[in-house]
This record gives C-alpha cells, structure tokens and sequence, in this order.
C-alpha cells in the first residue's frame, strides 16, 4: 500500500472509530435519561422512585453560612452606613481659598465663611455615607449558595439517578 493511501485509510478508520464511540455514548446517555419519564414514574424493570429525592436525582441542603441567602455586609457589619470615604470621615476640608486660614488679610473668608473648613459635600458633614456595598441594607448575598439559601447536591442514595433499585 502507498504511504498516500496508508494515511487515507487510517484516517478513515479513526473517523469510523469516532463516529462509533460518539454514537454509542449519545444512546447509552438516552437509555440512562430515559429510567425518569416527565412525570417521574419508574418502571419496574429500573427500580422505584427515590425516597430521598423524591425521583428528582437532587437533594437541597440550608445554607449553612446565611439566613435565607443574605448574609450581613462584611464593609458596614450590618449598619447600614460606613464612614464616608472622600473625606475620610472628618466631615470637612479645608478651605483652598484661605489655606484654612478663615481670613483674607483682615477680611473673612468668603469661601469657608471665616471657619477655614469647608464641609465635605459628600456627607454633608455627617461623616457617615450609606454603605455602597449592601445599597444601605446591611445585608448582601450569600456567596456560598449564591443568594439561594440552599445549595443543590446530586442525591447520594441514588447517585443522581432519581431511581433505587427494587429491594
């Protein structure tokens, strides 16, 4: 055989081979899909309805690390607020204009009105700002089951099938 010909053979056979392999493993997925019907009836032949999962191949666990999927805010701790960042929580700045002096030569400040400080517009000089982690709820979703509450397992009786064996 010539080595054109060899290579177009093997080739060939590979395909086969693959198409075969495929094939075999769409049916043997189908059969395995088919022990659940849309309403969740077994037939005798692949056993009866999982007590565990109730056929459904699934089992939810409550989230260990929230309460119903919120979890408190790690930034605020709950409350809500958190000291306001662009002036560091000290409520005001001061005053460009005057250098915090209050006073221009013998003249007061028109800018800070004589204080040398001017209050923080983010704020407006309380200091605190809604916390922008949890939108000022103080809570935030569960990372760990995604906001659920619960999280979702493959049923360990029946190893996701939603069918035990007859007993």
């Amino acid at each position: 055989m010539k080595p054109k010909a060899l290579k177009l053979f093997i080739f060939s056979a590979a395909i086969v081979c693959l198409t075969s392999f495929t094939v075999n493993r769409q049916t043997a997925s189908t059969a395995k899909n088919a022990v659940l019907t849309e309403n969740h009836t077994h037939s005798t032949l692949h056993g009866r309805e999982c007590p565990n999962c109730k056929g459904n191949g699934r089992i939810q666990i409550d989230c260990s690390f929230c309460d119903n999927g919120n979890r408190e805010c790690q930034l605020c701790y709950g409350k809500c607020e958190i000291r306001c960042t662009y002036c560091q929580g000290g409520g005001s700045f001061r005053c460009n204009s005057c250098a915090g002096r209050g006073y221009f030569g013998e003249e007061e400040c028109s800018n800070c009105k004589g204080s040398g400080e001017i209050q923080c517009e983010s704020c407006k000089g309380t200091k605190i700002t809604p916390c922008p982690s949890c939108g000022a709820s103080g809570l935030v979703a569960c990372l760990s089951c995604g906001g659920k509450g619960y999280t979702d397992w493959k049923c360990p009786e029946c190893d996701g099938s939603g069918v035990v064996d007859d007993d």
